[in-house]
């Protein structure tokens, strides 16, 4: 994960579901092309911010052994757009899988308000070779952002 999308865990059960919030920066690079004057974060850095909680999640439940690969995303949809100096809160729940495979419902919200949604499905494999690197990324954000201070607009 060259650029890290999730700032604070909000809540996590292992295996089960993650929230997370991702706090949309107006000084990050993507606004400057996208879109001058109007800027709005783009559909494919949401959809990668699910992954990424998604990974976090994966990483929980195996302790670092295993790790997903993306191996499709489904049924995306974008309602609304994230701008900046908006908070997206994302919550992502295991819907399906074993020990192979895990199918992962997530969508997104900015106060309150559902902006996209998808289905990521994820094949768990042994963290070995390249896989081994990136499980230890997930293992140290895990470690990072479980003990990042609370956020009181994070509370319900």
């Amino acid at each position: 994960m060259r650029f890290v999308f999730v700032d604070r865990i909000v809540a996590l059960d292992p295996g089960r579901t993650i929230e997370i919030l991702k706090n949309v920066s107006a000084t990050e690079d993507v606004f400057d092309d996208h879109f001058p004057g109007y800027p709005i974060l783009p559909g494919a850095l949401v959809v990668e911010t699910f992954e990424q909680a998604s990974q976090l999640l994966i990483g929980a439940a195996h302790d670092g052994s295993h790790v997903g690969r993306l191996r499709a995303v489904s049924r995306a949809a974008f309602r609304h757009f994230v701008r900046p100096g908006d908070q997206l809160r994302v919550r992502c729940t295991r819907t399906a899988g074993d020990d192979g495979a895990w199918t992962v419902s997530a969508s997104g919200e900015v106060d309150g308000r559902r902006v996209a949604s998808a289905t990521l499905d994820f094949a768990i494999v042994p963290a070995v070779g390249d896989a081994k690197a990136h499980a230890e990324r997930v293992r140290e954000m895990l470690r990072v952002l479980r003990q990042s201070p609370i956020d009181m607009r994070a509370t319900p």
